[in-house]
């Protein structure tokens, strides 16, 4: 589908902001000086580490230095809330789409022809709206959608989000009349970035998203699939964490988010734990927490769930030897993760 000039200036536009927020880092490009040298083992689930290991694995590493809560898994769209211990990679991608969107209205950064199939973005700088500016460049297709942006930032600041450092982002859009535009899939490589999201967790994040539709739809508005290979060290405690092939499966409605959580996730100390969702994580639009669903961790013959019974309780679950028969069981509640 062929954009018109205009569709083009605001899609430009759109995807150099959303470069800029998925782009915090270190404020240049090149390689990140992350690297993980924790255990590569898998871990030994057990009554005293499971609960630690699942809330960490959801979160994607121990954000208990902040208000120590699993919260909402907001849509990569609608989100208004940032909320401590939602899963970081979610949180990232939704940065990004949410300033593509909010983008979208913005002047046009770049320039763009109808004789021409693909224009540049031209290098240019552009400042958050709590402080702080991004430069970014690129080039954009107006005949096959295809995008490609690469950024840099200092102390960009949007929406109380702060990101420092560098990305490249390459994807599809198309773009209409009436809607503006869509993104039908987009891969971002993050270099060496820090940030602060406004829930007030700081980490510093090395590798790729990629965030395409679930299967039968064709944008990433509300059903999307992200996929995660990352390093991410905690600002506080400094330890670094990884997700390896780790995946959300995210459904938006009016009144909850569904998500589906997969991957391998490893705790520098403990060692790893293969995750899995038997029951669709679900989390009402009003809560800070899921009120259903189970997220289960595999190990070292050994495994671990945690389900959601309301959306202010939890129970945990540990089969210490993985034969099929619970060894250990408690209650507790969110907020006290």
């Amino acid at each position: 589908m062929r954009t018109t000039a205009v569709d083009c200036a605001k899609v430009i536009s759109a995807l150099c902001l959303f470069a800029l927020v998925s782009a915090c880092g270190g404020g240049g490009g090149g390689s990140s000086g992350l690297s993980y040298s924790g255990s590569t083992s898998p871990a030994s689930l057990t009554s005293s580490n499971s609960t630690t290991l699942l809330s960490d694995a959801y979160a994607g590493g121990n954000t208990g230095t902040i208000i120590g809560q699993i919260g909402t898994a907001a849509s990569l769209t609608t989100s208004n809330y940032d909320a401590p211990r939602r899963p970081r990679g979610l949180a990232l991608s939704e940065t990004l789409v949410n300033f593509i969107r909010l983008s979208a209205t913005a002047d046009t950064a770049g320039t763009t022809s109808t004789a021409a199939a693909v224009n540049t973005i031209p290098t240019n700088t552009m400042n958050g709206n709590c402080g702080g500016s991004a430069t970014l460049s690129g080039s954009y297709d107006d005949f096959s959608g295809a995008i490609s942006i690469t950024a840099n930032f200092n102390a960009y600041c949007q929406d109380n989000s702060t990101l420092s450092g560098s990305i490249a982002a390459a994807g599809n859009i198309v773009g209409s009349s009436s809607s503006g535009f869509s993104i039908t899939n987009m891969g971002i490589t993050i270099s060496n970035l820090s940030a602060t999201m406004a829930s007030g967790d700081s980490f510093t994040a090395d590798g790729t998203l990629s965030i395409a539709p679930q299967s039968g739809y064709t944008s990433i508005s509300t059903n999307s699939v992200i996929t995660i290979n990352m390093l991410l060290q905690d600002s506080t405690t400094s330890k670094i964490y990884k997700l390896s092939n780790y995946q959300i499966s995210q459904t938006v409605a009016s009144s909850n988010n569904d998500i589906v959580i997969t991957g391998r996730y490893y705790d520098p100390d403990e060692g790893y734990i293969d995750l899995s969702t038997p029951t669709t994580i679900r989390i009402m639009s009003v809560d800070q927490w899921p009120s259903s669903g189970i997220l289960k961790g595999t190990g070292n013959s050994s495994s671990a769930t945690i389900t959601a019974l309301d959306n202010t309780s939890y129970q945990l679950d540990v089969d210490t030897d993985n034969n099929g028969t619970v060894d250990y069981t408690v209650t507790g509640l969110w907020n006290a993760l």
